[in-house]
């Protein structure tokens, strides 16, 4: 497959619901929906829900969930790739999260926010890193680098 018939595949996908590509369900999925992807990016958009587990009432959802958030938009990248190829989302594993600042104490309850994700590396084992980031209202609100496995038989760095 072609980088540009690869961009187009993935681009077909914008729009649908994460747990399209992912093996999370309710109530530990987290994110909404896909809104933008290519081959080494991805972005996704999510609302706190009242009933949301981690809701802490009258806060909302403690900052350091935004892991998480990051992590979780890292397995709807690899699950997209993997579905373009007629493959299930393959599983994955955060391996370490490295200098991760959020500005916000909780993610507040009914707000809309982002989650972004962008490879920065891969390779054949499948071992990997992004650079992440959260947004509201189009500001940064937290980053991190992730360090993520993925099952070898499904990884294919650089398609």
């Amino acid at each position: 497959m072609t980088p540009e018939e690869l961009t187009t595949k993935l681009q077909s996908l914008v729009g649908s619901p994460a747990e399209d590509f992912v093996l999370h369900r309710k109530p530990m999925l987290f994110l909404d929906r896909l809104t933008a992807i290519g081959v080494d990016f991805a972005e996704c958009e999510w609302r706190v829900a009242e009933d949301f587990p981690l809701v802490v009432p009258g806060l909302g959802v403690p900052s350091y969930a935004g892991i998480e958030y990051m992590a979780q938009c890292v397995a709807v990248h690899s699950g997209a790739r993997a579905r373009i190829r007629g493959l299930e989302p393959p599983l994955g594993l955060l391996l370490g999260t490295r200098s991760y600042e959020c500005s916000i104490p909780y993610f507040e309850v009914g707000q809309r926010y982002e989650s972004k994700c962008r490879e920065i590396v891969r390779d054949s084992q499948g071992m990997g890193s992004f650079s992440c980031c959260l947004m509201s209202k189009g500001a940064i609100i937290a980053e991190a680098n992730l360090a993520v496995f993925e099952t070898p038989e499904e990884s294919s760095p650089n398609e």
